[in-house]
């Protein structure tokens, strides 16, 4: 695994407040220790922060150009701007006005903007309830098992098949079929991918130039628009226009969307039940797939967990595996959390202070761009021992500090897909097992690869070796 900067000293507390008001954040300071600062987070977004607090503490001012920013470094403090004092703190703009071309016209999201998000929130919480998800058991195992089956028929002559390609694929199968209850057709998958490679690249580099004025030309902005439009809305506008035409009684989201209304009983705009799919599309499956990449690598190079792993899979007896089966797989879902962790997920997670506030004794402005790292959070050695192993039992013995796990987030905007990507996680992995034996190319290192989730460098090609049913297989 790739290494970080031990984290050994605890949090370096505040100087004395000068009267009354409480000291600005510590950071970098001068022009040459700024610079090399920033320097270094733009090349090193996942670990570097865990060097800023060491040496600055938990609350650290980070030098950006145009824009006031502040990381946070403890899970304590990312619960005040989450939890306990969420109202003092909005959506950035890194994200809600970073994340595609102003080109296109519109976000990723119909209700990205917060004083919208309640009412979209409020709109997709029953489709995503346990109980739905649950009556939904039948469409995840069939779509699992019919992607994870057609892995082998896709390997090369050598039997090798990129994993990570395979799960995204599977991911917007799997969404698609539960979420929208559509099946994608032979035409609508390819579309589907020819625009969410795009759309992912050129939202890590918005992001990553997010304080600069617009009028900076960010990379690839006009060519990942033009695709997005040709590609991305032929392929979500095929599947809004065919339920319109072949309008269904099903509780899906793609019913809530057109079914939707305002205040004032006015429908939800085809364009902006096109904007929401595809960003649910983009945030979906990108997060889950990118997941569960890391979890097969991690577990082909940690032969001692897979086989625990492989007999709980086959103590199933070689069924389908379905939703019913999730708590007979508690390893299969250790394994999941444990490649979670380390993978990082989100790269930065912001959000903008709209008062001013205190936080671990330092002042916070309003306007305040507020960061924290999932990855560095996840790695820091103060919360979790022998942070850079694979080390799934810390979940399993309750030797993991949630408080500072946070793949899905925390607070109001926890993400209402969490339960969903648990149940499409364990469902793969374990049917996986139950098919295929996975081996690592030689040479083969598992390194991140920087975008809004954390993927693997050089994706994971692995040779495929099909697997003979367990005994008691039905």
């Amino acid at each position: 695994m790739t290494g970080c900067p031990v984290n050994t000293t605890g949090t370096i507390a505040p100087p004395a407040p000068a009267a009354g008001t409480a000291p600005p954040p510590p950071g970098p300071k001068g022009k040459r220790e700024k610079l090399s600062a920033l320097s270094k987070l733009a090349r090193d977004p996942w670990f570097y922060p865990l060097e800023l607090t060491r040496k600055y503490g938990d609350v650290v001012s980070v030098p950006t150009p145009f824009v006031k920013t502040v990381y946070l470094g403890h899970p304590d403090h990312i619960d005040h701007v989450l939890v306990k004092h969420a109202d003092k703190y909005r959506r950035s703009d890194m994200v809600s006005k970073q994340m595609v071309p102003p080109k296109l016209g519109h976000n990723f999201f119909a209700f990205a903007d917060d004083a919208e998000w309640q009412r979209g929130r409020a709109l997709y919480r029953p489709s995503f309830t346990q109980k739905n998800l649950a009556d939904l058991g039948d469409l995840f195992t069939e779509s699992v098992t019919a992607q994870v089956g057609s892995w082998a028929r896709a390997a090369d002559s050598d039997g090798v098949v990129d994993i990570a390609e395979k799960t995204h694929e599977l991911a917007l199968v799997v969404l698609f079929n539960a979420m929208f209850d559509e099946h994608i057709s032979l035409r609508l998958l390819p579309l589907m991918k020819k625009a969410l490679v795009p759309a992912m690249l050129v939202t890590t580099i918005r992001v990553a130039m997010y304080s600069l004025p617009e009028w900076v030309p960010r990379p690839f902005d006009k060519t990942a628009a033009n695709i997005l439009k040709t590609y991305g809305g032929a392929a979500v506008d095929q599947v809004v226009e065919t339920r319109r035409r072949h309008p269904t009684d099903r509780p899906d989201l793609l019913n809530l969307l057109i079914n939707a209304t305002y205040d004032d009983g006015r429908p939800l705009e085809t364009e902006k039940i096109m904007v929401e799919i595809a960003g649910m599309v983009v945030g979906g499956h990108e997060t889950t797939a990118a997941a569960l990449a890391w979890t097969f690598a991690l577990l082909a190079s940690h032969p001692e967990v897979e086989e625990r792993l492989v007999a709980e899979v086959d103590a199933l007896g070689g069924a389908p595996v379905t939703v019913a089966d999730m708590p007979k797989l508690p390893l299969v879902r250790a394994c999941f959390d444990e490649a979670q962790r380390l993978q990082g997920g989100l790269v930065i997670n912001p959000k903008t202070a709209v008062v001013d506030d205190e936080i671990g004794g330092y002042h916070i402005a309003e306007g305040t761009t507020i960061l924290y790292s999932s990855l560095a959070l996840q790695r820091d050695p103060r919360f979790w021992k022998r942070p850079d192993e694979f080390d799934p039992d810390r979940f399993l013995n309750n030797e993991a500090d949630l408080r500072a796990f946070v793949p899905f987030g925390k607070g109001q905007r926890l993400c209402l897909g969490m339960r969903m990507a648990y149940i499409e996680a364990v469902l793969t992995i374990a049917t996986a097992y139950q098919q295929y034996r996975f081996t690592l190319q030689p040479g083969y290192q598992i390194q991140h690869k920087y975008r809004m989730s954390m993927g693997l460098k050089g994706g994971l090609p692995v040779r495929l070796a099909p697997r003979e049913a367990p005994r008691g297989a039905v």
